[in-house]
């Protein structure tokens, strides 16, 4: 089947194509997932149980990406790598560190205090006493922390065994914390670190090689430099249901003055504490392996139980209309009002939630945030950074297709379906109620192009993914507007205009 769908898609297509990579990565998906399924074959119910917390959640996602052919592909893992560096395994791992001379270490924060300085304070409690020696010999030195498969990596680089040979790098291994894979692999969480660490990957994930780049780090300062002005202090004034997982600073091996992508580490905010009910939007939605039910079963149960309602088709359109009004609403608002949008796929979209209610939306991943050049005057005047170094500007015809895509086509279309797939209302209910949300929207918002696409184009954009794999593009390295391929699907939000009633 595989096959005979890949010829199909070569022989259409005009330009150079791989379907020999693309059914490599097909079958290593396939195989991750049975090895996946097999380690978690006892924990089924966990992964839709009632109560989850943010790593928990995070590592419950085991089916993967609903809308890409590859989803468990990971092309650099081996062996047991596979069991210690993935969410779904429910693997841990320590940081690898690097004692680094200074003049090779290039670094940037948004904080007061640089990241390489919090992070000797905070290490040295859990260091033995020759360590800390060696700390302490090397105090101007720098640490400077990668993923423990980077780091083998790296050691058979010509550049590393040179610096090592001259003491200009110290090699002191996996030390400290024990952190938990996210749902992006890289990404790494404890609740014990005071930061979540987002090192350089050099495994091809699905869609790309996960090597952090420059313009990610700015975009992470920036961001947050945004969110704590007075400008951005205002905008969660009036969105006070929007929350951000900053990244707001980061760390780098640096030769000749030109950093290593390779050795770039991130530092995201940690803001969770393991009892909140914090989970990405893909865990939510995700089916029960080997039945017919997901965690909206147990969220509407526990609803109804608690406040004693027997109507679980009215319990479901109000936790969707919930979900909309923390969501949708000041999304579309500094959409329109400050240019703001961002890459709010299942992955990067956080929903807390309070009694089974929806309550907070945490946006986090800032290398997918974007700024319309045609609304955001007010934050490019504060920070023109963001166009010039961080490079997050599109037009507002490029940034309406992403984020028509991500939000809708991904993230609530997503959500409509796993409510649906409880049986207690049915997608077209669902539709109708994020239809007439836009109906109300576009009263507010009369001339956007955004929202009438949404409602009144026959087709939408989406990601190609089959496509985009099929024609290696590497979206972390591509220009912003070839990372990916996009093709028109029907719309399901589609009114004929002339047929349109205003709520």
């Amino acid at each position: 089947m595989v096959s005979l769908l890949l010829e199909e898609l070569v022989q259409q297509s005009e330009g150079r194509v791989d379907a020999a990579s693309l059914v490599e990565r097909w079958i290593q998906s396939r195989d991750s997932l049975q090895q996946f399924l097999n380690i978690r074959a006892e924990d089924f119910d966990a992964l839709v149980q009632l109560e989850q917390g943010f790593i928990e959640s995070e590592q419950a996602l085991i089916l993967g990406h609903s809308m890409h052919p590859a989803p468990k592909s990971r092309t650099g893992f081996v062996h047991e790598e596979w069991q210690k560096y993935s969410p779904e395994a429910c693997g841990q791992t320590q940081m690898h560190y690097w004692l680094v001379a200074p003049e090779y270490i290039a670094e940037g924060t948004a904080l007061e205090q640089a990241f390489s300085i919090q992070l000797k304070q905070e290490i040295k409690w859990h260091l033995s006493e020759s360590e800390l020696e060696t700390l302490a010999a090397y105090a101007h030195y720098k640490l400077l922390p990668l993923h423990p498969w980077q780091a083998r990596y790296l050691q058979s680089k010509v550049w590393f065994k040179s610096l090592k040979a001259k003491l200009k790098i110290i090699d002191l291994g996996e030390k400290a914390w024990i952190f938990s894979p996210t749902t992006s692999v890289r990404t790494l969480a404890s609740f014990n670190a005071p930061w979540m660490l987002k090192p350089s990957l050099s495994v091809m994930i699905t869609n790309s090689i996960r090597v952090n780049l420059a313009k990610e780090c700015h975009r992470g300062e920036m961001t947050h430099r945004l969110w704590h002005s007075e400008l951005g202090q205002s905008i969660l004034k009036q969105c006070p249901s929007l929350k951000a997982v900053n990244d707001p600073a980061w760390i780098a091996l640096q030769l000749d003055g030109e950093i290593i992508d390779e050795t770039i580490c991130i530092v995201r905010d940690q803001p969770f504490i393991p009892e909140q009910q914090v989970t990405c939007i893909a865990s939510l939605c995700q089916d029960h392996p080997v039945e017919e039910r997901n965690r909206f079963n147990a969220l509407f149960d526990q609803i109804a139980s608690q406040q004693k309602l027997n109507d679980k088709a009215q319990i479901a359109h109000d936790w969707f209309k919930t979900f909309l009004n923390i969501s949708l609403r000041p999304l579309m608002y500094v959409y329109h009002r400050y240019g703001m949008a961002f890459e709010s796929h299942q992955q990067n979209v956080l929903v807390e939630l309070k009694d089974g209610w929806p309550q907070w939306l945490w946006l986090r991943d800032n290398q997918g945030f974007y700024y319309i050049e045609e609304f955001a005057d007010e934050i490019l005047q504060q920070f023109p950074e963001l166009h010039d170094k961080a490079h997050a500007v599109g037009s507002k015809t490029f940034v309406d297709e992403r984020f028509s895509y991500y939000f809708f086509g991904n993230t609530l279309f997503g959500i409509i379906n796993a409510i649906g797939a409880t049986g207690f209302v049915s997608e077209q209910d669902l539709l109708s109620v994020l239809q007439q949300h836009l109906f109300d929207l576009l009263k507010q918002y009369p001339e956007s192009s955004l929202i009438q696409s949404l409602l009144y184009q026959p087709t939408l954009p989406y990601k190609g993914n089959l496509l985009t794999r099929l024609y290696e593009l590497d979206e972390l390295i591509a220009p912003v507007e070839n990372q990916s391929v996009y093709i028109q699907l029907a719309n399901p939000l589609y009114i004929k205009q002339e047929d349109a009633l205003y709520a």
